[in-house]
């Protein structure tokens, strides 16, 4: 398996994953703090000094500008049960030949997108449904339960932040069943920072921020409903993070009250799968996004339409302005038409300023697109073409060969400057060079 490239020891090298109690629990002062590693975590008493005297040590890290925080963003990482699949083939090659012993082996369906990943300071992607493993029964779609080791490849690759709020969070949830719990008990042992699933109320009410060269950046998630799954009766403290318009209000303060930067993760909007290619964000995502930039939100990274949609700059009511990401899009999936396979990769950077200001400077959507091979002869499970040598692509790495071998050519003809075609159709700024002048 990939290491992570020294990444532990340089580009996270000194990065304090802080938890500290908000204001939504006036009388208690106590914090979380999460070091780097497994599991370390020491949660101070309810007697102990208020968040803002902690000696928590910050970030020493001095790669690059020291005032500038390079953040990356994937969206959605699902996985259908012919990456399951196909994960299972490469691990028995890799057997085979004594190069692996797990499982399931995703790492390699990774590995166009690990440079723009490891770069960057910080890394986000969005966990589409439980990591519950082998226990609960691996598959995918409409009950989704990755194997654990998806979420040893995210992380392989340099992800450092893993969001789970999603409309497919509690899909392993039932009168039985543990899934949810068992996914934070998973994410709990790993080194990477877990936001959209909460053990309680008290943590559900508590910012969850990572500070990095002094810079200290909360990461709030909220999703607007789970498939109509309801929590395990087994677990009967854990918290999703619904959509509410009183809760992110009185979140988003708490944080902009204790931290630098806001970063809000929304999973809205409407799913497109199987549609025809639709980009344009609902009334609902528009409203809510100007909700968030009312309350002086930095970043908005939507998710969950299973398309790409614009991003773009708007002004809160106190002058603020706010980067609204309305869809990222798909990152690792096996939807079956083209537009589906196009994602971006949005990465801009958090700055602070002469006067200790902060500005959310260089958005770029890159464009990622997930290739697949189809056999239309041989169908899986669900009656469809069996897919299989998964692969993520930057597009300025994608060929016209590649798009002719997609799979989803199967279910719908398409070349490569329809893909470009997605990509410009929804975002006219904001893009590499190398795709405004394709």
């Amino acid at each position: 398996m990939h290491n992570r490239k020294g990444k532990i020891m340089n580009k996270k090298k000194m990065i304090t994953l802080l938890l500290t109690l908000c204001a939504l629990l006036p009388l208690a002062s106590c914090g979380r703090t999460v070091g780097e590693g497994a599991g370390r975590i020491t949660t101070a008493g309810a007697d102990s000094a208020p968040a803002d005297s902690e000696t928590t040590a910050a970030s020493s890290d001095t790669e690059g500008d020291p005032n500038r925080v390079t953040f990356v963003a994937a969206g959605d990482n699902i996985i259908h049960d012919s990456i399951i699949v196909d994960a299972k083939n490469l691990a028995a090659t890799a057997a085979s030949t004594g190069a692996y012993t797990g499982t399931y082996y995703f790492d390699r369906m990774y590995d166009g997108i690990r440079d723009i990943v490891s770069s960057a300071d910080l890394a986000y992607v969005n966990q589409e449904g439980p990591v519950a493993g082998d226990s609960l029964g691996v598959q995918g779609y409409p009950t989704f339960n990755a194997p654990e080791e998806v979420g040893d490849a995210l992380i392989g690759v340099g992800f450092d932040i893993v969001n789970i709020a999603n409309n497919h969070m509690l899909d392993m949830d039932n009168s039985t069943r543990t899934g949810y719990k068992s996914t934070l008990e998973y994410w709990k042992t790993k080194d990477i920072f877990q936001i959209g699933g909460y053990e309680s109320e008290q943590d559900y009410n508590t910012v969850r921020y990572i500070e990095k060269k002094g810079i200290k950046i909360a990461l709030l998630s909220y999703t607007y409903g789970t498939n109509d799954y309801k929590l395990s009766a087994a677990s009967p403290n854990l918290v999703v993070p619904y959509i509410d318009d009183a809760t992110i209000t009185k979140q988003v303060k708490a944080a902009k009250e204790q931290c630098d930067c806001v970063i809000v993760s929304m999973h809205w909007g409407k799913d497109t799968a199987g549609a025809q290619f639709n980009n344009t964000p609902t009334a609902e995502q528009k409203r809510l996004a100007k909700l968030l930039a009312d309350l002086g939100v930095d970043v908005v990274l939507g998710m969950h339409p299973h398309v790409i949609q614009p991003t773009e700059w708007m002004y809160g009511s106190g002058g603020n302005k706010s980067l609204v990401i309305y869809s990222i899009g798909n990152l690792l999936s096996t939807m079956l038409h083209s537009y589906n396979n196009v994602g971006f990769i949005a990465s801009f950077d958090i700055v602070r300023g002469s006067d200790g200001k902060i500005s959310i400077e260089q958005p770029i959507m890159n464009p990622v697109v997930c290739h697949y091979q189809a056999d239309g002869s041989k169908l899986d499970s669900q009656g469809l073409a069996t897919r299989s040598g998964l692969a993520l692509y930057m597009l300025n790495d994608y060929t016209e060969q590649l798009a002719s071998e997609h799979g989803s050519q199967l279910y719908g003809s398409f070349t490569l400057s329809d893909i470009y075609g997605y990509v410009t159709s929804t975002q006219t700024d904001m893009l590499p060079d190398y795709v405004k002048n394709h």
